[in-house]
């Protein structure tokens, strides 16, 4: 009898998940259906190797050029998008090959998953307060836990597609259009500990899942102790 919850390859990252995206394509293009060609015939494959293998490339390079430039920083986030792109053309053209065999799906490159439940994009987080760190000339925001039922992530998919936080500052909320600028990514609920402020600024945090990305949470004033 076929189960009632069949294997499907799985993207297990947001395209604003840069690094995650990243990981996912390079494992598809080195180990996955560019490689495995008897199972994954070229003719059919949406994505050309040649166009994958250049934007993957491009992603890398970015990613690691971009930390504290954001002209590069927007050039990664929008080529992540793009790869993301094509791994979604590429896990449709996968998944009836893969014939919700674990062993097929793994030789494609992507995850298996069986969810009974469809992961939904996280909601929009609340900062309960913001501290000064252990650490002298760190802060901490704090927010409000949130639950699983409300993320929509299972036991089972959490430990590949757990909740990922971002956390950014302004120094004016009045300006049109207001500038946010990334102090840390991709870091978990209990772990928002930022560094490098001089003055009060307002505080925000997103968080994303395989979803999608959350709404910001409302700004929150805050002055450090200098």
């Amino acid at each position: 009898m076929a189960s009632t919850r069949p294997f499907e390859p799985v993207i297990h990252c947001a395209a604003e998940e840069p690094q995650a995206v990243y990981n996912l394509a390079n494992r598809v293009l080195t180990l996955g259906i560019y490689v495995n060609t008897t199972l994954f015939p070229v003719t059919g494959i949406p994505v050309s190797q040649t166009v994958f293998s250049t934007a993957v490339t491009k992603l890398g390079n970015l990613i690691s050029q971009a930390k504290g430039n954001s002209s590069l920083i927007n050039q990664r986030d929008t080529q992540s998008v793009l790869v993301h792109g094509y791994l979604i053309q590429l896990r449709k053209y996968a998944s009836p090959i893969c014939a919700n065999n674990t062993t097929n799906i793994g030789m494609s490159g992507f995850d298996a998953s069986d969810e009974p439940m469809p992961v939904v994009v996280p909601p929009e987080p609340v900062i309960k307060k913001v501290t000064e760190g252990k650490v002298a000339g760190t802060y901490k925001v704090h927010i409000e836990r949130a639950t699983k039922k409300g993320l929509g992530v299972i036991k089972k998919i959490q430990r590949k597609g757990h909740p990922r936080y971002t956390v950014q500052i302004t120094s004016s909320i009045t300006v049109t259009p207001v500038v946010w600028t990334n102090v840390l990514e991709g870091a978990a609920s209990t772990k928002l500990i930022f560094s490098g402020l001089t003055g009060k600024v307002w505080v925000r945090v997103y968080c994303i899942n395989s979803a999608g990305k959350s709404q910001p949470s409302a700004p929150y004033p805050f002055t450090p102790q200098l």
